[in-house]
């Protein structure tokens, strides 16, 4: 089993998967960052990921479109997103309760709109499916090994790094995200100086939307061609934890991300390894330790921090 571990490290097949499992979880907690940031944390992802997986491979199978299904989906997160926060901030709402609420309704309607739509109750596979790209560089692809590295992955894979970038820009390099952390940080003192707080809070969920969105269509129209039941398998969780792994900082959640995938990676090459004798359900249990792993070490490393200064 090492060998053939081995053996997918070094022609890169375990890289390349762990660029396929990346996207969900990276967007995902690029989604989460926001709100944190903004001092209103999103537990609602897992929910807004399924909404737009379903609403963008069923906007996408109707129009034969993969633009307009995945702009459909990350449009219905954002609408969610967007009543969440006048839950919460209008509405006075806990926004932990409002979270759970958002997962409760994302797992919920989903099932049921397939049911009406298409009489199905597990999954939905399009007759006409389309599919998020993979995008091949002209040349670069022909070069062993830099061709692999670099070339064939899908459009997610570039868009969710290019995110890291953006947000990396939003936050630290515009009076937006001098607010948004302001806001997060010390609301009282930021309202004092005249930042509209709760105008920020609201763009933050906004942004969770766009993120999570961008997340779930790519799990139904990237990583497949098909709509699962509970599809996520607690993604928006896992992206939660890599904000607080990453801390708090895009970059950070990129390497958390990468890590985190990996673990993904490794799970799936070691179930399909030929001879294997482990149990699955112990290798299915490798991502969810490697997230107890990681947030015990948060805790050591910040709480060395606290004792040193």
């Amino acid at each position: 089993m090492l060998s053939s571990l081995w053996e997918q490290t070094i022609n890169l097949t375990l890289f390349v998967i762990l660029l396929r499992m990346m996207p969900p979880i990276l967007l995902g907690a690029l989604g989460g960052l926001m709100t944190d940031r903004a001092g209103v944390i999103n537990i609602g992802i897992e929910g807004l990921m399924l909404v737009s997986a379903f609403t963008s491979v069923a906007a996408g199978s109707a129009t034969g479109s993969w633009i307009i299904g995945m702009a459909a989906g990350v449009l219905a997160a954002m609408i969610v997103s967007y009543a969440m926060a006048f839950f919460s901030l209008k509405m006075n709402v806990d926004i932990i309760v409002t979270g759970f609420a958002v997962n409760i309704f994302g797992a919920g309607i989903t099932v049921l709109m397939m049911s009406i739509l298409y009489d199905s109750h597990g999954s939905y596979v399009p007759e006409n499916p389309v599919s998020i790209p993979n995008i091949v560089i002209p040349f670069l692809d022909q070069i062993p090994f830099i061709g692999k590295l670099l070339s064939g992955h899908n459009l997610m894979v570039w868009v969710s790094i290019l995110a890291v970038v953006f947000c990396y820009y939003l936050l630290y390099h515009t009076p937006y995200g001098t607010h948004l952390r302001a806001t997060g940080e010390e609301p009282g003192a930021a309202r004092s100086l005249g930042i509209p707080v709760i105008r920020i809070q609201y763009s933050a969920l906004v942004w969770s939307g766009f993120f999570a969105g961008l997340a779930g269509s790519y799990l139904s129209m990237g990583m497949t061609s098909m709509f699962v039941r509970d599809m996520t398998a607690g993604t928006g969780f896992l992206a939660l934890a890599v904000v607080i792994f990453g801390n708090r900082n895009p970059f950070g959640i990129l390497a958390g991300s990468a890590v985190f995938a990996l673990a993904t990676a490794m799970t799936m090459i070691i179930e399909t390894t030929p001879g294997n004798v482990i149990p699955s359900q112990f290798i299915k249990m490798v991502p969810y330790i490697v997230t107890i792993v990681a947030l015990v070490v948060y805790a050591i490393r910040k709480h060395r921090k606290t004792l040193f200064t």
